[in-house]
This record gives structure tokens, C-alpha cells and sequence, in this order.
């Protein structure tokens, strides 16, 4: 089959999609990813199509952005730039159907996939990475802003979300979602998020169900399948001088605030200053050196990208944004892990992953505590060990591969 596989996001919302396509490659599929060109090198080394959506400036204007991690704002400005290819993006992926073969497959904001299921009356499959994108009145997600729904009535919960739909989400995106969908010779639709967004013919829901249960309110097409960890590629190794730092000295702790994270200067100081209170050595993950503290110690080293899988096995901690790959990538290396939630899905996770015994959120002041508890906690090692444990099989992205041929046309 032909597959077209359309992502938006940074590198965990990516790095899953990479996965998911050479596993469908290896197959013996014709795949192709849609993407921002920030991840062409990636793409390509994993031996995928690359079809650019936007600019390399384009990623780095958005990532730049404050806004972006603003939980109020947040949405309203991933709409509108969105919006601006969505026309664009649909055209490109019509344009390498072909007919009788071709599969679909998108990620929770890819809405040209949606899109030209619809106008090309394709078979396609949405690949949600996190519980949050599924609207559940019978296990609500945190929402940033919102107080802790569980427990509460469930049809009080179901009409709140209503609420939120119809007056924040389908507001901001009506007027320029159906000038689209006009244009496409397609009628308007609400409850974008609630309902729109999820494929009629699949939605693959990529985490274990012992960490999101299925609920009889998520949609009927709804499959749980795990975790998908996009495995180093053969051959790859670790930055010769990160190699030296890890080798000269005891397990360091790990910091990193999400690979788009342009915005970290605060995340960064309390790093460096906690590890240095505490004693230990630290390795700092980002690609944006400018938000780094201007002097630092010989105990503390940065990189600005290391494969996770190489890099975490040799860390005592990580302290994250509570990414829902980046968490996934530490529970399997049996990591204890420090949560610093900013906006998007990552309250939720931290809340989940919290619940699992596997760390905990830490405070906006007394890091250095807070993180001697987490070294010191054996709850939290024997947590991270299990967790390890039942994620030590890798094959999330073979059960979703599994799941869209089963979409044959």
C-alpha cells in the first residue's frame, strides 16, 4: 500500500510517526511523512519519504512563541497556524494518492488527514499519543487551568466539556474551519475536538490501557496498543564529549524541558542550581543554548540532542516537562522522574505518571528537596523498576502497523 502519514508537533509528537512508518516499511509499504522540514534528517536516516509542510523558519517562529506554552493561549495559536497550511497540506497528500492502495494516517492535529479522508473517501486511522485527546466524562484528563475532574458527577463532567467545546474550541476554530471546509466542497462541523477529529474507520490510542483505560465513552473505533518509543538507529551513538562527561563521574541527574522548549532560561538556573545544592552532576538536553545560565560548572554538561534510549540508562533522574514520549522513554529505562508540567497534555500525564508511584510534580521553589526525597524514596525505585519491567517489550509501533493494514482498501 501507499500510507501517508501526516504529523504536527515537535520531536514527541514526530519521533512516534517516524517509528509507526518504518515499521509499515519494513513491511513492504510505500510510506511517506508529512512534516515539518526541521525533522528531514531524521525522516530520511530512518529510511522514510520526508513531504515538507512549512519551513524550517516556520518551526522555529512557532517554538519562539511565549505564547505557545501558555495554557490559555496555547490553542488559539496552534489554530491559526494551523489554519494558515491546512488548505496546503490537504493538497499535497491528495496529490500522492493513489487510487485503489492508499491508506491515511494522522496525529491529533493533523486535520488534513481528516480532511481528505473525507474529500477522497479514503480509509485512514488517527493516532492519538496521549489520553487527553480523547474528551472522557468517565475518566476526565487534567486540564491546564481546570481543577481535578475526577470523581465529579459524570453528567456534570460531560457538560462542562460541552461548554468548553462549544464556547472556547469551536469558537476559535469555526469560522475559519468551515471557510476551509466550503472550499473543499465540504459541510461545517463542530464538536471539532470532541468528535471531528477521531476516524471514523480507526483511532489508535498509543498507550497501554493499564495507563489510560478504555471508557465507554470513548469512541466505538478506539484501540489501546502502548507506548510507541521510536528505537535509536542502527549505528547511532552518543556525542563523543557527552560519552566523556558520563564516564568520568557517578550517574548525573537529567534536565531537559521539551525539545521545543525556547522558553527554559527559569527551568535551566533551577537545574543547575539544585544539582549543584545537592552535589550532583547534571546533564542539561536542549537545542536552545541561549536559555542556559552563562556560567557553568565542569559538573554540569549540555547537548543539545542525545537519543533518549542511549542517553537515560545512564542517568540516576530525570526532570522533564512530562512529555508523554519523553515520560514513556524514562518509565522503560526504570528512571525516578521530576515533573514540571507548562501547557498541552503534560499536566495530565504528570498527574498519571504521578499516580503510578513513578515520581512526582516538583515545587516552584525547594527543587534540591524535593529531588533528595525522589533520589531517596525506595516506593519510587520499586515503581520505576515494574514500570521498566512492563515496558520492556518495544512493539507499540507493530500492533499500530497491525491496526492500519487492517484498513486495506
Amino acid at each position: 500500500m501507499r500510507i501517508l502519514i501526516a504529523c504536527v508537533g515537535s520531536a514527541g509528537d514526530v519521533h512516534p510517526f517516524i517509528a509507526i512508518g518504518q515499521a509499515l516499511a519494513r513491511r513492504g509499504h510505500e510510506v511517506e511523512l508529512q512534516a515539518s522540514p526541521h525533522f528531514r534528517a531524521r525522516v530520511e536516516a530512518a529510511g522514510l519519504t520526508l513531504l515538507p509542510l512549512g519551513t524550517e523558519a516556520d518551526y522555529q517562529r512557532v517554538v519562539r512563541c511565549a505564547d505557545l506554552w501558555n495554557p490559555r493561549r496555547s490553542f488559539p495559536l496552534m489554530w491559526g497556524e494551523l489554519q494558515q497550511r491546512l488548505v496546503e497540506a490537504h493538497d499535497a497528500l491528495v496529490a500522492r494518492v493513489r487510487p485503489g492502495d492508499t491508506v491515511l494516517v494522522g496525529s491529533t492535529l493533523a486535520w488534513q488527514t481528516r480532511l481528505a479522508q473525507e474529500t477522497q473517501g479514503l480509509p485512514a486511522a488517527t493516532v492519538h499519543l496521549s489520553p487527553l485527546c480523547i474528551f472522557s466524562a468517565e475518566a476526565p484528563a487534567r486540564l491546564p487551568g481546570w481543577p481535578d475532574l475526577g470523581g465529579w458527577p459524570v453528567w456534570l463532567v460531560r457538560a462542562l466539556h460541552g461548554a468548553a467545546e462549544r464556547g472556547v474550541i469551536d469558537r476559535t476554530v469555526a469560522p475559519g474551519l468551515d471557510a476551509i471546509r466550503r472550499r473543499l466542497g465540504l459541510a461545517p462541523v463542530r464538536r471539532v475536538l470532541g468528535r471531528w477529529v477521531h476516524a471514523p474507520q480507526r483511532v489508535v490510542c498509543a498507550w497501554p490501557d493499564w495507563f489510560a483505560p478504555p471508557q465507554r465513552d470513548w469512541p466505538a473505533q478506539a484501540v489501546t496498543t502502548g507506548f510507541v518509543r521510536w528505537p535509536a538507529p542502527a549505528g547511532t551513538a552518543l556525542p563523543p564529549a557527552l560519552v566523556r562527561f558520563l564516564d568520568a563521574g557517578p550517574a548525573p541527574l537529567g534536565f531537559t524541558p521539551g525539545s521545543a522548549m525556547a522558553h527554559g532560561r527559569d527551568f535551566f538556573a533551577r537545574a543547575v542550581a539544585a544539582s549543584a545544592e545537592l552535589g550532583q552532576r547534571a546533564v542539561l538536553v536542549t537545542p536552545y543554548a541561549d536559555q542556559l545560565p552563562a556560567a557553568l560548572p565542569a559538573s554540569v554538561h549540555v547537548v543539545d540532542y542525545a537519543p533518549f534510549e542511549l542517553l537515560l540508562p545512564r542517568l540516576r533522574a530525570l526532570v522533564h516537562h512530562g512529555g508523554i514520549g519523553t515520560a514513556a522513554q524514562a518509565a522503560a529505562a526504570g528512571l525516578p522522574q521530576g515533573f514540571v508540567p507548562w501547557a498541552h497534555d503534560q499536566f495530565d500525564n504528570a498527574a498519571r505518571w504521578s499516580g503510578r508511584g513513578v515520581g512526582w510534580r516538583l515545587p516552584r521553589h525547594g527543587w534540591a528537596r524535593s529531588l533528595e526525597r525522589l533520589l531517596g524514596d525506595p516506593a519510587v525505585a520499586v515503581a520505576a523498576a515494574r514500570h521498566a519491567a512492563l515496558l520492556a517489550p518495544n512493539d507499540a509501533q507493530e500492533r499500530i502497523a497491525d491496526l492500519i493494514e487492517g484498513l486495506r482498501p
